[in-house]
């Protein structure tokens, strides 16, 4: 799973990594991300071309009566998303990339507390997870539509598998098109979905949960 991550970089430099326009303004660093907040990603706009905007985190089902759900719509896991019936259709039609610089999972340790491990690039290089979206309408005059996303997860690699034995999916550069065509098939989105490479990762021991957000909480601990 994914529950908790950071978006350290600009959204100016995230913009220009995607060729996306720019929807929002000067946003400071998140440290913490946690869900029940917003989240920088990038999509579709109604005219095909990149956006990159805030979404609220998690999935918000349009067929719910209120702008929040009984179901665990935080992460999507990949392997599910072309027979999910809650997922299908966001996963055919509504894909984004969701901007980090790193993210965080839990050792499972027997204790009711766990160790968190934060994760990310060895080179420091920003990079996007792989997100499904979509907007939420109220079923009535009152209130305003929102426009939300659930993370996709997949197989951890063996970085990340030491700790826990899932992770987010993360996009290379090469895949950010196919990944956002609403025209792409399944099968090829499934091999775009593939686990990033161990090799270019590292992580390190955070300490545990935390509501905090700021840059100590990305610190190693011993």
């Amino acid at each position: 799973m994914c529950g908790r991550f950071a978006r350290i970089t600009p959204p100016e430099r995230f913009a220009a990594l995607a060729r996306a326009r720019c929807q929002v303004g000067s946003l400071p660093p998140r440290y913490n991300i946690l869900p029940g907040q917003s989240v920088l990603a990038c999509h579709l706009d109604p005219t095909g071309e990149r956006e990159l905007t805030s979404l609220h985190w998690p999935y918000i089902p349009p067929f719910e009566k209120e702008p929040r759900t009984k179901y665990s719509t935080i992460n999507a896991k990949a392997e599910t998303l072309a027979t999910s019936r809650l997922w299908q259709f966001p996963f055919r039609h509504f894909r984004c990339l969701i901007a980090a610089d790193g993210f965080y999972e839990p050792r499972d340790t027997g204790e009711k507390r766990k160790p968190q491990y934060y994760f990310h690039r060895k080179d420091g290089e920003p990079f996007f997870m792989a997100g499904l979206w979509g907007r939420w309408e109220p079923h009535d005059e009152a209130g305003e539509g929102v426009d939300s996303c659930a993370i996709v997860t997949v197989e951890a690699n063996a970085v990340v598998g030491e700790v826990h034995a899932r992770m987010p999916a993360i996009l290379s550069p090469s895949t950010w098109g196919q990944w956002l065509d609403p025209s792409t098939g399944v099968e090829e989105l499934k091999t775009v979905l593939a686990t990033a490479q161990a090799g270019d990762w590292e992580g390190y021991p955070v300490g545990y949960y935390t509501r905090e957000d700021s840059p100590k909480v990305i610190k190693q601990t011993e």
